[in-house]
């Protein structure tokens, strides 16, 4: 897949047709991945779908704890609320992707807008999802070879 076709992508639909054209395979491997949500129906949810993938779930309710429990991990992909109490979601994410350069960042949040999502990709998220989630727009973020825009 080349750079510039992943750079192209900007909605969760762009996402879905890349994959369909490339025929890339879903590559889960047993990934940790970090799950950042205040919210504890909304952070039980992800941590369900995750773990029924195949995932390994490490979760969260502020990007305070994040830092935390990522001292000694390492983690594969984050999904991050944007708006936390305390320190923000932005925040987190731009940490995160100082520390794990390879990692699948995604920013979420129920108040998403384009300007929104273009902050998020500024501070390194590979992609931004509106809640409520679609599993299968999640499932889609996760699998997407995000590492070549950084």
């Amino acid at each position: 897949m080349s750079m510039e076709t992943v750079q192209d992508v900007e909605s969760m639909e762009g996402l879905r047709e890349l994959l369909e054209r490339e025929q890339l395979p879903p590559q889960v491997a047993q990934r940790r991945v970090l799950v950042v949500e205040d919210d504890p129906a909304q952070r039980e949810f992800l941590v369900t779908l995750l773990a029924d993938w195949g995932y390994e779930p490490m979760a969260v309710g502020s990007a305070e704890e994040a830092e935390f429990s990522v001292r000694r991990r390492t983690v594969d992909a984050a999904i991050v609320d944007v708006f936390l109490p305390g320190r923000s979601g932005e925040s987190l994410m731009g940490r995160l992707r100082e520390r794990f350069p390879e990692l699948v960042l995604i920013g979420i949040s129920a108040l998403g807008d384009a300007a929104l999502a273009r902050r998020c990709k500024g501070v390194g998220a590979d992609l931004f999802i509106t809640k409520p989630i679609r599993p299968d727009d999640l499932e889609l973020a996760l699998v997407q070879p995000h590492t070549s825009w950084h």
